[in-house]
């Protein structure tokens, strides 16, 4: 199904390749794990894999067709998923679906019955109809991989598909990646910082390095490469480079390599081992702060052909709205050191969220127009309506690009936003220019809860929340 020989990619400046001489094939119906270290190649392997980039040099055949010259075919024939979620946090897991259907080309009943093929297969019809924002990491993941299962494709690539979940949904959606291959026969090619997924699902592994494949084989071929046992050795001090050509030159010692907390010796026996190494090591006065002996895994394997271990190379994954926001939240984030303030956290979460809620229901303690006057059926007061939309957007808008500088009648609102009676007349008395809910500088694009001009993302769950609010005050 994949077949790469001799592929090269040079980028435009560089002078050494990021890949370099790759050939590789992956057969129909198998699971491979791509596996390697930032920089390795992994990333543009897999990019000129699914068309997304164009190769240097080498032949590439996915599904039978070259990614050069036959991209629409391969593209009609392969689902990716990748790394970063593509799905719209505000939009209903089905609505996500038929968008993507739709740009595959599926339309009427055929559209209908595969998303909820997909729906059901993923255990997502309970919640197909509610906001993405409000789905766990896992119920997210598989919805991005149901996008790319649509349209039947006969390979399906994805890259890092369980980063950042918690281990009991990692475990979950192996099953159902395991389940794909096994009972539709969807050829699955998988990057990975998780050596155990790649050691539960996949057939073969490929290790990639400074743009090489430094090894291939099934997980126990490789492990069986590492015969014996591994000895993990940390040390009180900085003593590692001086243990370790002592331990290289012990008769017992196969291989010696270095780690970032200490070394790693291979032996054919550890258990008989262990005693020996430590007299050595004491005869030099060098004192072992720990000793951990297991059977070679695939992390050793990792070690043996990249000098560093998978454990040290995981990256860290942002939450939904930092996804969502993209460059926009980075430069928020770094143009602002706002922490929040009694109400709220930086990110805009309630501290406590039944006082807020109080707060809420009250709309300000005593604010024209408010809940608090004991009216359920609460009709807004002088900066929203009740559904929570801005009564003078173009006024909201104008306040929020301005990093929250107001005039005499905008000043109010601005300091009911914070969420207090009393800053309403800090506001009035000092005249002063008031933050914007972002706490940045100008450029606010909105928060999970509201758009830039003020105006609630979900305005159904907005006026709700608004009526309870109103309901409980007059209570």
């Amino acid at each position: 199904m994949i077949r790469v020989e001799g592929l090269v990619k040079t980028y435009r400046g560089k002078q050494d390749p990021s890949v370099d001489g790759l050939s590789l094939h992956v057969g129909e119906g198998e699971v491979f794990a791509f596996l390697g270290p930032n920089g390795a190649g992994k990333s543009t392997t897999a990019k000129i894999l699914t068309t997304l980039m164009a190769p240097t040099a080498g032949v590439v055949e996915v599904a039978g067709f070259d990614v050069s010259r036959q991209s629409r075919q391969v593209r009609e024939n392969i689902g990716y998923v990748a790394q970063s979620t593509g799905i719209d946090f505000f939009m209903t897991g089905r609505e996500n679906l038929m968008l993507i259907g739709h740009l595959y080309h599926l339309s009427g009943s055929r559209l209908r019955e595969r998303v909820d093929t997909m729906l059901e297969y993923f255990g997502l019809t309970k919640v197909a109809d509610q906001v993405c924002a409000g789905y766990s990491g896992g119920m997210q993941r598989k919805l991005d991989i149901a996008t790319a299962l649509l349209h039947q494709p006969k390979i399906l690539f994805l890259d890092e598909p369980t980063l950042g979940l918690d281990a009991q949904s990692r475990i979950d959606l192996w099953k159902y990646v395991g389940n794909l291959n096994s009972d539709l026969g969807v050829t699955v090619f998988l990057t990975t910082h998780y050596l155990d997924e790649a050691d539960k699902l996949a057939h073969r592994v490929g290790i990639i390095d400074a743009g090489k494949l430094q090894a291939i084989g099934t997980p126990s071929e490789l492990k069986d490469m590492l015969k014996g046992d591994s000895i993990a050795l940390s040390f009180e001090g900085d003593v590692a480079l001086k243990a370790r050509p002592l331990l290289e030159k012990a008769s017992f010692a196969k291989e010696v390599l270095e780690e970032e907390e200490g070394l790693r010796i291979y032996v054919d026996n550890g258990g008989e081992t262990i005693a020996d190494l430590i007299s050595l090591l004491s005869s030099a006065d060098i004192r072992v702060k720990s000793v951990t002996l297991a059977r070679p895994t695939l992390d050793d394997v990792f070690i043996k052909f990249t000098g560093r271990s998978m454990d040290k190379v995981e990256e860290k994954v942002k939450p939904w709205w930092a996804q969502w926001a993209g460059d926009n939240w980075e430069q928020l984030e770094a143009e602002s050191n706002w922490e929040g303030n009694k109400w709220v956290n930086s990110d805009g979460t309630p501290k406590d969220e039944e006082s807020f809620k109080e707060w809420a229901g009250n709309q300000g303690s005593g604010v024209e127009g408010s809940a608090a006057e004991g009216d359920p059926a609460w009709a807004g007061n002088q900066w929203v309506n009740a559904d929570g939309t801005a009564r003078d957007p173009e006024a909201m808008a104008k306040w929020v690009q301005g990093g929250g500088s107001v005039g005499d009648e905008s000043e109010e609102a601005a300091a009911v936003d914070a969420g207090s009676e009393d800053a309403v007349s800090e506001e009035k008395e000092n005249k002063k220019t008031s933050e914007g809910p972002s706490g940045a500088s100008g450029g606010w694009s909105g928060n999970e809860w509201v758009n830039a001009d003020g105006s609630p993302k979900d305005p159904e769950a907005m006026a709700k929340w608004l009526k309870d609010s109103a309901g409980k005050a007059s209570e």
